[in-house]
Formats: structure tokens, sequence, C-alpha cells
């Protein structure tokens, strides 16, 4: 019972407010046409074609010369040209990046170029193979030593070691 006081009341004091709010949209209603009195304007009795026509007559009569313009004592003004709008805009100025260029090394070896096969039987061994001698076997290991300096042929090494290794050692 005390919530539908509570509600009622509320309801009350709403539309108290409501009423109120009517009651001075009212008033300031009257108090505004009692300042400025309504006045209808009349519409043009002539139509937008007849408008349109006449303004274009206008255009062909075109603007008379134009008065030259006097100072309040009548004299002529003096005739001024606006000096060209200077801009400190500089769009010729091609903006430049602050990066520096990357310069890309690639690590790959270079491959040898192919060439095609000559057509001759190479079935019969000419000479047998000779046996390293120990200053080959010292080139030979220069040579290795330097290859595997360069990271292009360490990586072949060890793609080529993890191919022909045994799976289980």
């Amino acid at each position: 019972m005390e919530k539908l006081q509570t509600l009622g009341l509320i309801l009350l004091g709403l539309a108290f407010f409501v009423w109120r709010m009517i009651g001075k949209m009212r008033e300031t209603t009257q108090q505004e046409l009692q300042e400025r009195p309504v006045t209808q304007v009349p519409l043009p009795s002539t139509s937008f074609d007849d408008l349109l026509k006449q303004m274009q007559r206008q255009n062909n009569r075109g603007n008379g010369p134009a008065a030259p313009t006097t100072t309040p004592g009548g004299r002529q003004l003096p005739h001024e040209e606006a000096r060209a709008a200077r801009s400190l805009e500089q769009p010729a100025a091609r903006a430049v990046s602050q990066e520096r260029r990357v310069t890309n090394v690639s690590l790959e070896r270079t491959a040898p170029v192919a060439r095609r096969g000559t057509g001759m039987q190479h079935d019969k061994k000419s000479s047998p193979p000779k046996p390293p001698t120990p200053a080959a076997d010292s080139s030979r290991r220069s040579s290795l030593n330097a290859r595997l300096r360069s990271p292009a042929e360490l990586r072949d090494a060890f793609v080529l070691s993890e191919i022909l290794k045994r799976k289980f050692e």
C-alpha cells in the first residue's frame, strides 16, 4: 500500500510538472504574438518562368559601365591593383627520406654456367687416377678451410651433412 502511495505521489508530481510547462508555453506564445504580430508575406504573382525570363533579359542587357568610386568629398579614388599573393610554401622542394637504403647481399653461391655436351664418348679411362700428393693434400685443406669460411659454402656443407648422416648413430 505504501508503494502505491509513493507511485501515486510521483505520478501526481509529474502531471503537475507537465501542466505547468504547457501553461508557460501558452504564456510565451501570447507574449511573442503581442511583441511581433504575425504578418503573412504575399506570394509573388509571377511564375518561376516569368522570373527566369526577367533575369535572362537583365543579363543580356549587361551591366552598364560602373560609375567611378568617389570619396565622400566627391574626388575620384585612385585605381589600385592588388599585389599577387605571397606564399611561404615551397611546393617545389621534394621530400627526401631519412631512411638508409638496405644493401642486400646474397649468401647464395652463384651457379656455374651450364655447358652443353660435346657429344664425345667418355667411357674408357685414358689414365688411372693418381694418388694424392702431400702438396696437393695441403692445398686441398687450405681450399676446404677457405670454402668453409664463406656462409654459403658452410650452409651447403651443413645441409649435405644432414642428408648424408645416418639416421641412428
